[in-house]
This record gives C-alpha cells, structure tokens and sequence, in this order.
C-alpha cells in the first residue's frame, strides 16, 4: 500500500478552477507591471553607455578631413576645461556681453524679416506693374507720368553711386521705400524675369497710353499737334487721361513726326526703337493693340526709360487711322527695301535735276510711282508718320497701300555674299529718323518742292 508523500500534505494541491476569476486577473497584471518594471531597470543599465559611443563615434566618422586625410578627435578634457574658463572670465566683460547683445538684436531682426518675406512681392492694385533697373526706376519718378505705389531697394541698390537721387525723389512724392536684404532676392529676381534689376524694384500703375483714331491739325509756329482719342473704359481713362493736345520742339521749322511700329514681335527691339526714337528727338510713338509687341516690362528695360517720356498711343484699326490722318494733312512713309536694279528715273524739281542719287545712303521714292526724290526733308515740308515692320515680312499691304512715300536705307555691300539682306528693325529705325530729323542745308520755298 502506497504510502502519502510528505510534502502533499504541506502543500496541498489546489484546483484552478476553484479559484475566482477576478484574482487570476489581478495576479496576471501585477505579474506584467513587475515584468515591466525589471526590464526597464535593467535597459537603463546598458543604453546610456551605448549612446555616449554611439555620440563619440558619429563625432568622428563625421569630422572634416584635414589637409593629410586625418579624422579630427573629439576636443579632448583639458580644451573643454580651458574653453569653460575663458568662457567664465568674459562673463563679466562689458565689451563681450555688448557684442553678443548686438548679435541677439541682429539674429532677431534677421528672423523678422524671414518671418515677414512673402511668397512674392505684394500688389497694391489689380493693375499694378513692377518696373526694375536704376534707369527705368529714375525714369519713371522724373517722369511723373504714373502712380507710384512701393519702392524695393536691395543691398546691392543701397550700394549704387546715384542711391540717393533715388531715394531723395522717391520720399519727395510719398512712396513707400522697403530695404530689403538677401532674403527678399529671389522675389525680386521673379518680378524681373531674372533679368538684371540692379537692386530696384518699382511698383506703379500702368504706362499711359491713350487709344486714339487719328492725328489732327499740327503747328510749327506753336509747337504742337491733336490728336482724337478713341472711346475707353472708366478705369483706363483713369490711368491714360484725356489729353488731345501735345507740344513739340519745332525749333522753328520744322512739322511732328510720329513713328508708328507694326508687326514687331519682339519686346526687345520694341524697346530699343523707343530708346533711339526718344534719343534723336521723334515726338511720339504708335502701335496697334495686336499683332505687335506689348510695351511690357521687358520693352520697358530695353527703352532704359525712354518710353517713361515719349507719348505713346494705340491704336485698334491702324488702316483707318492712317487714313484719316492722311486726309488730316499728315504725309505717310512706309519703310520698304530698295530694289536690286535702280532705274534711271527723273525727278521733278524746280532747280537741275540729277538723274541718279548717290549722296545718301537713305532713298526715297513715291509709292505709286517708283520714282526717285533728291534732296528730300520730310518734316521740313509737312507733319510726318514713319511706318516700321518686322524684318522678316514687312509691313502689311493694307498699310503699304495708305502710305505716299516709300523709304529705305541702301545697302554697303553685295547682299547675297552670305544672305543678309537687311537691317535689325531697330538700328533700321534709328537711322531713318535720324535722317528724317535731319534739318536740310539749304532752305526753299514751299512752291520749290512738289507733291
């Protein structure tokens, strides 16, 4: 017979089931509280350590290599003790906490104006226009032809040799002048297209540029000319105006030319016919509202603030304009390239005749006709309109039939050498009126010249 084992009786066995169900519960999450506990102690052991190396050895996989490829060492104890000391000894130096209050002042100063940079430069109106560049910039606040918003002037502004003609005009009419650094840079690089702005940027409204049907009478002894507008909305006449009456520089003898530009597509040479037309003293400009450049802020660099100053129109139906002008009195030149083989022709005027022409290199002919003219002076007879084309087509054949005289400039040498056979559009315009402006040496009365 079996006999009980000794420790049965100390321990006796006891039933799970027996037990209830809310101590089972209780022992399992006291049991993974303490099992919580233990694992925690024992990785707070090790991990400390094991960052302390992982943060020494990342300092020096990470050091600048030296000029013999050897890793730079943490600073070792003796630099660090030496660093804190020094560091303890200006504490107390009035020239040191200066200097790092200085630089505070700075670092948040420098912070406000990251925090204020916007995405791009603000509009103050629908309409706004941003010009940019010293001379356009100067242009337009001499001019005084627009309304002036906001001034931008960066760094590299602040720096120019002729800032404070800027500025000094800029507060005498009241526009707001912003100093900005390098971070307010890439905005200003976008209002210019990244083209050079040499550290200016001018928000104004629109250039004037009232549409207009026709030109009317013109005076030399008063110097002036009329024009009629043509119908335009509230806020464009706000910003064009209602002017119908120009005045000139006669000098006395001589009648207004306009120079009317179509067909050119490029802003560029838009704006370098305006730089020269303005330079060598043409009175006005004209464009029609298609099939042309628009006098954008590109054109507006490339005048270098000649187109600030010059009047410039526009025009909607440019056959109609030149038609009524023509019936006004006004004498139309249409650029057009001279002909290969000249013909003798004969001219008629009051004094001998010369058969040929080689004096000038600018020629002029009647349209219709073909005919040569000597001795030639635009202005001095009648109120002009010189008409500009592309290079590549010319001016259109509705144009070309309103025009009375053709105009062209002869070309230096064979051009079919190598294929160029013509002017750049703008060095083309700069010399006609040049030639056109040009007062004639000897004066004659007006029965000498013939129409």
């Amino acid at each position: 017979m079996c006999q009980a084992r000794p420790y049965a009786r100390a321990f006796p066995r006891v039933s799970i089931t027996n037990l209830p169900l809310v101590f089972l519960r209780n022992k399992s999450i006291r049991a993974s509280i303490e099992r919580g506990i233990r694992q925690s102690q024992e990785i707070s052991t090790y991990r400390q350590p094991r960052r302390r190396a992982e943060r020494r050895s990342r300092t020096i996989f990470q050091a600048p290599l030296l000029s013999s490829n050897r890793l730079i060492s943490p600073r070792s104890l003796e630099e660090r003790t030496k660093e804190d000391e020094l560091a303890q000894e200006t504490t107390g130096n009035p020239l040191s906490e200066e200097r790092s209050l200085d630089s505070t002042r700075e670092s948040r100063q420098i912070a406000r104006l990251k925090r204020h940079v916007p995405d791009t430069l603000p509009y103050s109106t629908a309409a706004s226009e941003f010009l940019y560049g010293y001379s356009v910039v100067l242009a337009a606040l001499k001019a005084g032809r627009r309304q002036l918003y906001n001034l931008y002037i960066h760094t590299r502004g602040q720096n120019h040799a002729s800032n404070a003609a800027i500025l000094s005009r800029a507060k005498y009419q009241g526009v707001k002048i912003h100093e900005v650094g390098d971070e307010w840079l890439h905005l200003m690089d976008r209002a210019s297209s990244g083209r050079p702005h040499n550290g200016f940027i001018l928000e104004s409204s629109p250039l004037p540029r009232p549409p207009i049907t026709e030109l009317a009478i013109s005076s030399v002894a008063d110097g002036f000319f009329i024009v009629k507008l043509d119908r335009q909305s509230r806020e464009d006449s706000l910003v064009n105006g209602q002017q119908t009456k120009y005045t000139y520089k006669s000098n006395g003898w001589r009648h207004p030319l306009l120079l009317y530009v179509d067909g050119v597509l490029d802003e560029g040479n838009l704006g370098a016919i305006a730089r020269s037309a303005y330079f060598l003293g043409v009175d006005a400009i004209a464009t029609p509202t298609r099939q042309t450049a628009p006098w954008s802020h590109i054109a507006l660099k490339a005048s270098a603030g000649a187109a600030e100053a010059i009047p410039i129109f526009t025009v909607t139906k440019p056959s109609d304009f030149l038609l009524k002008s023509g019936q006004g009195g006004w004498r139309i030149y249409a650029t057009d390239a001279i002909p290969r083989e000249e013909t003798t022709l004969q001219f008629h005027l009051s004094s001998s005749s010369t058969p040929k022409d080689t004096s000038s290199d600018i020629v002029f002919t009647y349209a219709r006709s073909r005919k040569r003219l000597l001795d030639h002076h635009p202005v001095a007879m009648y109120p002009t309109i010189l008409m500009m084309g592309a290079e590549g087509t010319g001016l259109r054949s509705s144009l070309l039939n309103q025009a009375h005289f053709n105009v062209g400039v002869r070309a230096g040498r064979d051009v079919d050498q190598i294929g160029v056979d013509s002017l750049n559009v703008s060095v083309a315009a700069s010399l006609l009126c040049y030639e056109f402006l040009k007062k004639p040496k000897k004066e004659r009365k007006p029965g000498d010249w013939l129409f």
